[in-house]
């Protein structure tokens, strides 16, 4: 993962996109165009705890976190998110600590040391996602809780289809599909974009992987989009490119999330 485009590419967006997506480091998020903890109620009591974010970008969830008591950790293959998240935790005046490197290899991590793994939309980058979450097995404490968002399997199988004087609509292809897709991030303001691989997963592959290595499902979450949002800052994470297609997340989910326990019997 780390000679990745994803790589390559969040290096190469980074400042513009922190700078325009506006993410709360009051309340944990789990999606862009989807409440956060204060409304999903997922975390639980995280004062004490060990905690760590997979894929953390710029690190708001694991500041989140650090301000709710928790022992926060965060780890992303990109260093220039890694270089904003340290910047942007001094300037919230919370201890995190924040590594560099793939979230396919967390050896840095002993096992069962860690109460509390989330990720925010990372997991499409990842092409096996089989070493990820044996890797998350491996260091969450028995009984650890494991959450994890990613785009609607509907969503990420969809192409959006423009017409005149209608609304706007997915049209799903083959649901299905198993192979890469190679996307560009919609320019910013200034041209910059960036060149990105993601992977198409159904939800029982999702469901499947979590069972085989471990967890038990507590939760799936399809959150509809809040209706009549008109900026970026009204919800705990989301961008301008999205709310402009608000209308068709309202009625097709555009995020997808899971709650799962580490078996007792695991490990």
């Amino acid at each position: 993962m780390t000679s990745s485009p994803a790589k390559k590419g969040w290096n190469r967006i980074s400042s513009r996109y922190q700078e325009l997506t506006k993410i709360s480091t009051r309340e944990v998020h789990f999606a862009a165009l989807a409440p956060g903890e204060r409304e999903l109620k997922l975390l639980g009591t995280v004062r004490g705890k060990t905690t760590l974010e997979l894929g953390c970008g710029g690190g708001q969830n694991t500041i989140a976190l650090a301000k709710q008591g928790a022992i926060a950790s965060g780890i992303d293959l990109s260093e220039e998110q890694i270089r904003y998240a340290k910047e942007l935790a001094k300037r919230e005046r919370v201890q995190a600590r924040f590594y560099i490197g793939s979230i396919e290899d967390l050896g840095r991590f002993r096992d069962k040391t860690v109460d509390l793994v989330i990720s925010c939309f990372a997991m499409a980058y990842i092409k096996d996602l089989t070493d990820v979450f044996k890797e998350v097995a491996r260091i969450v404490k028995q009984g650890g809780i494991f959450i994890f968002s990613d785009a609607h399997p509907l969503a990420s199988a969809g192409q959006l289809v423009r017409r005149k004087h209608s609304k706007l609509t997915l049209r799903i292809a083959d649901y299905f599909r198993q192979t890469a897709q190679s996307w560009y991030w919609p320019p910013f303001e200034d041209g910059t974009t960036a060149r990105f691989n993601s992977y198409h997963r159904t939800v029982q592959d999702y469901f499947d992987l979590l069972i085989d290595t471990g967890f038990s499902v507590e939760r799936i979450i399809e959150p509809k989009s809040p209706e009549n949002v008109k900026t970026v800052e009204q919800l705990p994470c989301s961008t301008p490119v999205l709310l402009k297609d608000l209308s068709l997340w309202t009625r097709v989910p555009y995020s997808i999330i899971f709650r799962a326990k580490k078996n007792q019997a695991t490990g």
